[in-house]
């Protein structure tokens, strides 16, 4: 217990770290620009809307109350107990993370898009590693492990997959690369498409509507950049976007009615 009770410590405190450092990411006072003149200088057709963003404050909430929860139960529950197993499952794979977090938010804001890339990718395999460990999504864990770990890791993890590809296409701007719009156009055609079927797959096969709902905000922002730029030559990313989403829906109905139907023969087995 004294292992479990000493990670839900550090992972408390790099979360609190890295939320300092994502507020002082707001101002200029940890580099030379703010987050949205950074997605600004290097826009592509998959840069989300503005709006978009505001999944960190959700992302937040959920990860504070998550760690509040852990820390409360790693003191007042025996080792056994959901929530001290999950610490334990997670590790200090969360403090590595949030580590990550704060450092690309300072590369980011300094204008090194390769290294916040490669940050961005850290945190994306970390969250990986804690949805394998996890098992994410397991609703028969029950409602406490359900909304209080799964889901909030369920929709971080599905932002930090957004973020990736977004910071991959940023990072082929500063290159260059990106300077024709044919270029620009077909890269962000196969990132949606890609972003499409990570969440595709993932509700398909996990069962993890949290992440593939992400998903659908992400290319949602995504497809609202692009009537909000109003330019017709990148229209047809609507149509993309749009079928990435349909796909997606379609995967968490089933996922949805498969879950149903068990519950109901789990309870006919029982009378």
């Amino acid at each position: 217990m004294r292992y479990i009770r000493q990670l839900a410590i550090i992972n408390f405190i790099s979360y609190c770290f890295a939320f300092l450092i994502s507020m002082l990411g707001q101002t200029r006072d940890i580099g030379g620009y703010t987050m949205g003149e950074m997605s600004a200088k290097y826009e592509s057709g998959i840069t989300p809307a503005a709006f978009t963003f505001s999944i960190w404050s959700v992302i937040y909430t959920a990860l504070f109350l998550m760690l509040i929860v852990h820390l409360i139960k790693a003191f007042s529950e025996q080792q056994q107990f959901v929530t001290n197993q999950e610490v334990f499952q997670i590790g200090f794979s969360f403090s590595i993370n949030q580590l990550a977090i704060a450092t690309w938010v300072y590369t980011w804001l300094n204008d090194i898009p390769g290294l916040s890339l490669v940050l961005l990718l850290v945190q994306l395999f970390t969250l990986y590693y804690m949805a394998k460990r996890l098992q994410l999504l397991i609703p028969q864990k029950g409602k406490l492990s359900l909304f209080i770990t799964q889901l909030p890791l369920s929709i971080y993890f599905g932002w930090i997959t957004i973020a990736c590809l977004a910071n991959f296409a940023a990072w082929l701007v500063s290159l260059g690369w990106l300077a024709n719009p044919a270029v620009d156009l077909y890269v962000s055609y196969a990132l949606l498409l890609t972003a499409a079927v990570l969440g595709t797959v993932t509700v398909y096969f996990k069962h993890n509507i949290f992440y593939g709902l992400i998903i659908i905000w992400g290319i949602y922002g995504i497809l609202m950049k692009r009537f909000e730029e109003a330019d017709p030559y990148f229209h047809s990313l609507i149509y993309v976007g749009a079928f990435g989403i349909i796909l997606i829906l379609l995967a968490i109905i089933r996922s949805i009615l498969n879950y149903s139907n068990t519950q109901k023969r789990t309870f006919l087995s029982r009378k």
